[in-house]
């Protein structure tokens, strides 16, 4: 599956999956568009809340008429539009009008406060603006002295507080219409990174990022998504996972069902009612699957996948989803924002495993001392080259540059190996290892132990100080509903479970819920901002 040559002295692995097509050229909303008319007048999207849908036939309409509408109305290339809105069946369409008009779309979560609506909004330099009728006092609050702002619509058919709907856009387009934006080398989206270890930063991704990323992504190593799958769309398009996932699912005919935001009833209600066959799941959702009681209330017999991402998935949970849902697969995938969509793809049950490098793209591990890379087994930092790879960072060249080097090569600030075969694992972040006396310990691996136990919903784990061994891992447990979880006894168990210097030697503190980005990330500053953190 996987080459595994030498290139100036380095490691380098390669995809070798057959029948690789070339990186398609042209304009991304044409390439959608194409193959959106294959689909005729099957479902696009629904609104998994209220029923409502959008035929693809209509989403092609939509697009073309709205985007020669927002050029009549001033849209000019290059200027940003920033969609401020829950995952809706209007979304998807208003993205790819927007980059058809020549635009760049950003998406902001809806749930900001205005303050922090204000940031994005300037840093993005947005000139236009799409905003569900919710959340339009909040835009209304961030914008009030931004004089840059050419134009606000709602998400509808209808105007709100004097605001016109996004409809009103709307022109007809020419028979001859043609999307000649868009493509080659031109940043079309610009979504912002999680912002985990500090403020999130603007990145560049290309129409050519995303044309390699959907050139590949129904192949069954990768998403294995077909035209009759029912995908479900819960992860917030604000996010790299949740909008690639739908612009899968737009390109493959599939049909996506949009969901706001998780309430476990409504979730598990979708999947039974749409009879969704793949689910797109971050390391929470994937825990509620394998291990909450209300999950078995529910037919979820149609499902065929779950596709993890965003943040390693413990290779326990994956045992436990598979036991749980025999015959379901299992696949956890690798990505950044900065890769587009997953650069790692698994193809098996294999646990822990986030797969094979994906086509276009190379990948290699380099000693975090020396900067070598090294062979299979060992562990270093993760480095992926290839189309996929943003452009940079938005206005922020010095963190480009730390982020890519002069060979391209993207250093992703993660810590993993391969094995033999050519499969990746990775062991957690570079910034999170906790050094316990010289050893390396990584938090996710103790995490992923922590949840198998009975009484544990969900863990994390960080690093306190300690003046002999330097730092020693600490757990906050959030025990499931009616259990009890006693700190020393979790000490104990853990104890007997891994090698010394893996121990809770910092403790066991018991909270209400784990601090996790809208992507799932495990979001350990907020835990060492707290009195007993580090």
């Amino acid at each position: 599956m996987v080459a595994v040559g030498t290139e100036k002295e380095e490691h380098v692995l390669r995809c070798t999956w057959d029948n690789i097509s070339q990186v398609p050229q042209g304009p991304l909303v044409t390439y959608i568009l194409d193959k959106v008319a294959q689909a005729g007048e099957a479902d696009a999207l629904v609104d998994g809340v209220s029923g409502e849908k959008l035929k693809y036939s209509e989403l092609t309409a939509w697009v073309r008429n709205v985007s020669y509408g927002w050029q009549a109305a001033g849209l000019e290339a290059g200027q940003v539009v920033c969609v401020v809105s829950p995952n809706c069946i209007l979304a998807p369409p208003t993205f790819l009008a927007a980059v058809a008009a020549s635009g760049v779309v950003t998406f902001a979560n809806p749930l900001y406060t205005p303050d922090e609506l204000r940031r994005h909004i300037s840093h993005s330099s947005s000139s236009w603006i799409v905003v569900h009728p919710l959340f339009l006092p909040s835009v209304q609050a961030a914008v009030k002295d931004n004089s840059e702002i050419k134009g606000i619509f709602v998400m509808g058919k209808e105007a709100v507080d004097e605001t016109k709907p996004i409809t009103s856009l709307w022109k007809e387009a020419p028979a001859d219409w043609t999307c000649s934006s868009g493509s080659g080398d031109q940043v079309v989206h610009l979504p912002y990174s999680s912002g985990t270890t500090g403020l999130p930063k603007g990145v560049k991704l290309t129409a050519a990022n995303w044309l390699a990323v959907l050139s590949t992504s129904g192949r069954e190593e990768y998403l294995d998504i077909t035209k009759g799958d029912v995908i479900l769309g819960i992860l917030p398009f604000f996010h790299v996972f949740g909008i690639g996932m739908c612009l899968s699912s737009l390109f493959h005919g599939a049909t996506l069902v949009t969901l706001p935001r998780f309430i476990p009833d409504i979730f598990l209600k979708a999947l039974q009612t749409y009879k969704v066959t793949l689910v797109p799941v971050v390391p929470p959702l994937a825990i509620f699957l394998a291990k909450h009681d209300v999950v078995a209330k529910f037919d979820l017999s149609s499902m065929k996948s779950i596709m993890c991402g965003a943040a390693p998935l413990a290779g326990e949970v994956q045992q436990i989803i598979c036991k749980r849902f025999p015959g379901v697969t299992v696949r956890q995938g690798f990505g950044m924002t900065e890769t587009t969509l997953a650069v790692f793809a698994s193809e098996s049950h294999e646990p822990g495993a986030v797969g094979h490098i994906t086509p276009h793209s190379e990948a290699k591990i380099i000693d975090m001392e020396t900067g070598n890379s090294v062979g299979p087994n060992v562990d270093g930092e993760l480095c992926v080259r290839g189309p996929i790879i943003t452009k940079g960072y938005f206005n922020d060249e010095k963190a480009t540059n730390e982020l890519i080097d002069p060979q391209g090569w993207l250093h992703t600030g993660d810590v993993g190996h391969y094995n033999e075969d050519g499969v990746f694992y990775i062991v957690d972040r570079i910034k999170e290892l906790i050094k316990y006396k010289g050893y390396q310990v990584a938090p996710a691996e103790l995490e992923g132990l922590l949840v198998t136990h009975e009484a544990i919903a969900d863990a994390a784990v960080i690093g306190v100080p300690d003046e002999e061994a330097g730092e020693c891992p600490k757990a906050y447990i959030v025990p499931k509903p009616g259990k009890t979880v006693v700190p020393e006894d979790i000490i104990d168990w853990v104890k007997e479970r891994v090698a010394p210097f893996k121990r809770l030697r910092g403790g066991v503190e018991i909270i209400s819920a784990v601090p996790r980005s809208p992507a799932g990330k495990i979001l350990r500053k907020n835990l060492r901002m707290q009195p007993n953190g580090a």
